[in-house]
């Protein structure tokens, strides 16, 4: 069955058309918030981080990963760079494996997602995209819907079983019959929904005897197509591992290989021990009745350094007192941060968190190869299971407990191979810094020559020979005479400040409402999504407008002045303001881009003692200049072509640098599992290796996004 042979073409009115999750039936979409799972126990927010889950059963870390993100977009994102190792029958197993999320979300939202279908009565169901014909339909010149529309087929499959006598067995939904149906390696159960949860208005037809018989055990989902959908279709293997090169002798296969009897933990070389962590460290509690010794403070890139050197916080002997103790070559777990590998050794006597535990070494080891092997996301992954707490789920309410962490296998390669392991990693970390250094230089000098022509354009136009005029705007002294300057009130319809709903509220968060942070603008300049959504309840619990799509959002504390542009209808908190253009005045993405190069000019407008504001009265009291919205459409056109061959040099340098962090992480997961044996590499340390530098995020970024988690004197109770 060819993919030609799939693609269907759709009438817009005639259907039911989600494309955004806040739209009267974007809750089809799997990006739809407000549709909380729980498989094996285990809370998932969304069917997208679902599904992305199962393409990794064989890397439970990896589900970790996805799992564990508040936004399903982020969920999505997560996956991303591990998909060339998805499982290998990925092409041929997804629509099953999507038909499998549907029901499940269905079974789990009985009420709230089956009333949603039945609303889509008779009508096709349609997923708009943009660049998806796969999943759904593209928008073609004629104003049809052309794709393949998987999931609004796999929708309607699911609506009609809802209808008809199938409805009562899609309360219990079995586990798919295919190999490898694992989450955190474990075999995935069945789902069964709230046994008297029940959809308003539906009457379903109630089974016969004869309906009531179950499918075979052997195929309980069949597949809606014959054939994978993707021509000439394969099962994909799986990418081998990098080799490195080597002499003779260690060029070899591993032969001593053994298969472990920890599932998760894969196969060790023979000649390695494995062992609970308990028999190689004992944990020590020794309290400083004085508080004079030096205060140490744990980074993910640094380990453990004085407090001083990353604060300015003063911070007392008798604040101290009752702080756990630590000696050179001890190591230290954030208890908190276990799951993002967060242990590191002594280089120096002194303080830290009663909240962490210091570990002493029982027998002679490398404490290095121990911090770098709790570092893989394999261990990671591990600590987050074994991790105990409240019961939201969310790392900051869990803590991996000393009995815990004791009770796991540790490989314990011999002395000699933990030093050499360890060399070989910090040889290869100095040449991935010198990589990424130049790859960040390189997107950093081209990110400024982009932004130099989107700032001379919006502030002088396109005419380089144009009269000009004063402003008396000191970021913008002149500007093109036919050009306005205009307070920034005046090209707006309104500016709204956010708020947050009170802490004692119930029912305010993981609704259907995007609510946007000063860290989602810190992250993105383009808003689709949110780390965290509000009920409507909140809404009303916190007084805040909803900003229609267009808008443009600014941090107006500190940090002051990030910008972004909404895609969606939002809300925001009280760290943000949001500015509602009049269109006829300016274009939306016109005053995004004036209002990034304004940021300089906010950061000197805001005040404060406590933290740094800006008011909106002094928002819209600053002056701009800009041609009429045609000029403005036709600059922005201009400068979306200047800078097409920018953009596509940054896209490939960022890609280049993912790959090389990707290499780097599975390389050290390798050589310290003893995946690779490097006892006979050689190692030699490039000559012109690059000079540590605290102050360099550089490390910071090879880490990840959790790169930085200090909680130094800041020990919860």
């Amino acid at each position: 069955m060819s993919q030609a042979s799939q693609v269907r073409t759709y009438d817009p009115s005639a259907s039911v058309v989600f494309l955004k999750t806040n739209e009267r039936f974007g809750g089809l979409s799997n990006m739809a918030p407000g549709f909380p799972l729980r498989v094996n126990g285990v809370r998932i927010r969304t069917s997208e981080a679902l599904y992305q889950a199962c393409r990794f059963p064989h890397l439970p870390e990896v589900q970790q990963l996805i799992i564990g993100e508040n936004s399903p977009m982020t969920a999505k994102m997560r996956s991303k760079p591990y998909r060339r190792v998805s499982r290998h029958d990925w092409d041929f197993v997804r629509v099953k494996i999507m038909r499998w999320c549907l029901r499940v979300k269905l079974a789990q939202n009985w009420r709230e997602f089956g009333r949603l279908l039945l609303a889509t009565g008779d009508r096709p169901i349609v997923e708009q995209s943009r660049k998806d014909d796969f999943w759904g339909a593209k928008v073609a010149v004629d104003g049809t819907l052309v794709g393949m529309n998987v999931l609004g087929r796999l929708l309607m499959e699911l609506r009609e079983q809802l209808k008809g006598d199938e409805a009562e067995s899609l309360r219990f939904i079995e586990p798919l019959a295919i190999s490898e149906f694992l989450l955190f390696g474990q075999p995935i159960e069945a789902v069964q929904a709230t046994p008297n949860a029940e959809i308003p208005g539906w009457n379903p037809r109630r089974p016969s005897p004869v309906d009531a018989v179950q499918p075979p055990p052997s195929d309980p989902q069949p597949s809606l197509f014959e054939q994978p959908m993707i021509p000439n279709a394969e099962p994909s293997s799986v990418p081998s591992h990098p080799t490195l090169a080597r002499n003779d002798e260690s060029r070899k296969q591993l032969s001593d290989d053994r298969p472990s009897v920890h599932d998760w933990l894969g196969d060790l070389p023979s000649r390695w021990d494995v062992l609970r962590s308990k028999y190689l460290f004992r944990e020590i509690d020794d309290r400083t009745d004085t508080g004079t010794e030096t205060l140490l403070s744990m980074r993910q890139a640094h380990g453990l350094i004085p407090h001083a050197k990353v604060s300015t916080k003063p911070v007392t002997p008798e604040e101290l007192k009752g702080y756990k103790r630590v000696r050179t070559g001890q190591m230290v777990l954030n208890r908190m941060q276990a799951s993002n590998g967060m242990f590191a050794i002594a280089r120096e006597d002194g303080l830290v968190s009663p909240d962490y535990a210091v570990f002493q070494p029982l027998r002679p080891i490398e404490p290095d190869y121990f911090v770098d092997l709790f570092k893989t996301t394999i261990y990671r992954a591990k600590f987050r299971q074994e991790s105990k707490g409240l019961g939201t789920g969310t790392s900051g309410f869990l803590r991996l407990y000393s009995d815990r962490f004791g009770a796991i296998h540790v490989p314990q390669p011999p002395e000699d191979e933990q030093r050499k392991i360890v060399q070989f990693i910090r040889a290869y970390d100095l040449r991935v810094r010198r990589l990424i250094r130049n790859k960040r230089r390189l997107i950093g000098l081209l990110n400024e020559q982009k932004q130099a022509i989107i700032n001379r354009a919006i502030t002088r136009g396109l005419n380089p020979d144009a009269p000009m005029k004063p402003t008396g705007i000191d970021w913008m002294p002149e500007v093109p005479e036919h050009w306005e300057v205009k307070p920034l009130k005046w090209l707006l319809k309104s500016i709204f400040g956010g708020s947050t709903p009170p802490s004692a509220q119930a029912n305010c968060w993981d609704g259907n409402v995007v609510w946007v942070t000063p860290e989602d603008i810190s992250r993105n300049t383009r808003l689709s999504g949110s780390r965290r959504t509000i009920t409507e309840v909140g809404l009303l619990a916190c007084s805040t407008t909803l900003v229609p799509p267009g808008s443009v959002i600014i941090t107006s504390r500190a940090p002051v002045g990030n910008v972004a542009l909404a895609d969606v209808e939002l809300a925001t908190n009280q760290g943000c303001k949001a500015l509602v253009p009049n269109t006829s005045v300016v274009d939306s993405e016109f005053l995004f881009e004036l209002m990034r190069i304004l940021k300089p000019e906010l950061e000197s407008l805001s005040t404060g003692t406590t933290f740094a504001e800006i008011s909106t009265a002094r928002l819209a009291r600053v002056k701009v200049a800009l041609p009429e919205p045609n000029e403005q459409r036709s600059i922005l056109s201009a400068v979306h072509e200047d800078i097409k061959p920018l953009e596509t040099a940054i896209e490939q340098a960022e890609k280049e640098s993912i790959l090389i962090r990707e290499y780097r992480e599975r390389l050290i997961a390798d050589v310290v599992t003893g995946k690779l044996d490097v006892r006979n590499v050689e190692i030699a340390v490039p000559a012109d290796e690059p000079i540590a530098d605290e102050g360099d995020a550089l490390e910071e970024d090879l880490d990840g996004d959790d790169a930085e988690v200090m909680e130094g004197a800041d020990a919860d109770d």
